[in-house]
């Protein structure tokens, strides 16, 4: 079978001669009406109208061009109907050259285009990403004195989008449209230049493009725009799951917001785990305890199983907005949910009571929350001290400590871990063995991390000597110490100039720990950082051009 074919030599130009069809890699998009323009008694009429009944087929796509050669050797006039069809033909094979080719063709013979004629090129050349084309097609529509329509329009904004060409999409947009104000709603007074009313697929696409370039708040907008324009009823739930999982990455808080309440809790769209955990971030980092807890609900309702990763950013989102008791209760929820927190659960709330005044004002939360009746997780009060320590405000912790009976506390392990981290900052031994006799006394036995907290306070006495013996309790329990804590024991025996350092090397290394460049020089330099080494050879220098300069000159 030929893969060319010519109407008769009266209706061709050397043009149409050249245009051979490619007849393999046909593509198969959906079926569309055609327009016909041929008279029932005509023989084309009985061509035209199996033409049509191919196209229906969208599989079909050689027939139509042996049709088509069929015509040609009966030496009939092909009319609009039949250059339609095979416009079709051509847009299922890719074949944006013959496409123009034909619309050529068809001027020459006297048979304008009509405006879907003229579509099939536009969407060929959209398919293809070529916005060239689609910039010479509108221009030849211009020419011609037709009008596009919306399925014009459609096609170019798809084509547009498909090209990545976001702010040429929004423009012929904004032509279609009336001004709307920042809440999207329409300005009375705005008019638009083109007078066709955007559809829905005017306004997807673009909506997709924008928040897949991570332009979440342009999305917002044409969301909105489309809600005016289109109609609220018509847009699909997807759209605003879509959206609300791309502006929850980039943190868009209002289109988050807009589309968890429009689409979630008024159209009963049903977002996965993955886009719940976007939004929770999301709020936590922008600080909307509200939508943190209303996800937390819908995730309840809709029976997914809750874990410590999902409650993190709940908590996170009530410590920085300053609802300690919420953040508190947050912690009670999860323990009894089965999950176990800890200090490591809580940092965020650790993080913004590291701010001056903060403690207290969560501490006076605690105990309003006891005077209320409601239990308060050790986690939480562990916090608290914990934050004392590290704002080096040791009497405090202990203070809180010592209210622990009269809130219905019981101190756990990390109680007195937190503890210990005041004793370091405060460098206070003396209190350091203090809290480990009250856990004695109390039956808590201590951790890894206990004996850490005990080398690391150790060290920071003149008289260190117990830190090898709690190094050695650790070793004889069959734990490594870890790496800071041999890291921080060279670092003081460097500076004390102790020979154990050798020693302490040797089994660091032992361990697998590697002395890094830093740490060499650290022990090398007698425990002078690399500023001081720096300065103290700058002074040497100094005295020694000093003691050049003083000698006697012969």
């Amino acid at each position: 079978m030929s893969s060319s074919y010519a109407f008769p030599s009266h209706l061709r130009t050397e043009a149409f001669n050249t245009n051979l069809l490619q007849l393999f890699n046909v593509r198969i998009p959906g079926t569309r009406g055609i327009i016909t323009g041929t008279y029932p008694s005509t023989p084309l009429n009985r061509y035209n109208r199996k033409l049509i009944t191919l196209l229906k087929d969208p599989q079909i796509c050689l027939p139509i061009f042996d049709k088509c050669r069929e015509i040609q050797e009966l030496n009939l006039k092909p009319d609009l109907t039949t250059y339609t069809v095979l416009l079709e033909a051509h847009e299922r094979n890719n074949d944006l050259d013959s496409i123009m080719r034909t619309l050529e063709e068809m001027e020459l013979v006297g048979i304008s285009p009509s405006i879907s004629a003229f579509n099939i090129a536009l969407r060929a050349a959209g398919t293809n990403g070529d916005t060239v084309m689609l910039e010479k097609i509108t221009t030849l529509i211009h020419k011609s004195g037709l009008v596009m329509n919306i399925n014009s329009y459609e096609i170019i904004i798809q084509g547009l989008c498909a090209n990545s060409e976001l702010e040429h999409a929004l423009d012929i947009l904004g032509d279609m449209t009336v001004s709307v104000d920042e809440e999207g709603q329409p300005d009375e007074n705005g008019r638009p230049n083109i007078d066709v009313r955007p559809s829905l697929q005017c306004f997807v696409p673009i909506i997709q493009l924008a928040q897949s370039l991570h332009e979440s708040e342009t999305a917002y907008l044409v969301l909105k725009m489309a809600e005016v324009q289109a109609g609220l009823s018509r847009i699909p739930t997807v759209v605003y799951t879509d959206l609300m999982a791309k502006a929850a990455e980039d943190y868009m808080l209002p289109a988050v917001e807009y589309c968890w309440k429009k689409g979630v809790k008024e159209m009963g769209a049903c977002p996965d785990e993955g886009s719940c955990m976007l939004v929770l971030n999301c709020a936590a980092h922008e600080k909307a305890p509200q939508l943190s807890a209303e996800v937390i609900q819908y995730m309840g309702e809709n029976n997914m199983d809750f874990q410590e990763y999902h409650f993190a950013p709940l908590l996170q989102a009530f410590s920085l907005a300053g609802k300690y008791k919420s953040a508190f209760n947050v912690l009670s929820i999860m323990r009894t949910s089965g999950m176990k927190p800890t200090i490591l659960t809580a940092t965020s709330l650790l993080k913004v009571l590291d701010e001056q005044g903060n403690i207290d004002e969560a501490y006076t939360c605690m105990r309003e929350m006891h005077q209320e009746g409601k239990a308060i997780d050790v986690v939480a009060f562990n916090v608290l001290i914990e934050a004392c320590g590290r704002a080096k405000n040791l009497t405090q912790a202990m203070s809180i400590f010592d209210a622990a009976g009269s809130l219905s506390i019981e101190p756990d392990t990390d109680t007195y871990n937190a503890l210990l981290t005041g004793c370091i900052t405060d460098r206070n031994m003396s209190e350091g063995k203090n809290v480990i006799l009250m856990m004695q006394r109390e039956g808590v036995d201590p951790n890894v991390d206990t004996y850490q907290s005990l080398i690391s306070l150790c060290l920071t006495q003149i008289n260190y000597e117990d830190a090898f013996m709690y190094l050695e309790e650790m070793k004889s329990h069959d734990v490594i110490p870890s790496e800071s804590i041999y890291t921080s024991l060279v670092r003081k025996l460097a500076r004390e100039n102790d020979p154990r350092i050798k020693y302490a090397v040797e089994e660091m290394e032992s361990f697998g720990y590697v002395i890094g460049p830093n740490l060499r020089e650290y022990i090398e330099t007698g425990g002078l950082s690399n500023l001081e080494e720096s300065e103290r050879r700058k002074q040497i220098r100094v005295s020694q051009r000093r003691r050049s300069g003083n000698r006697p000159h012969f």
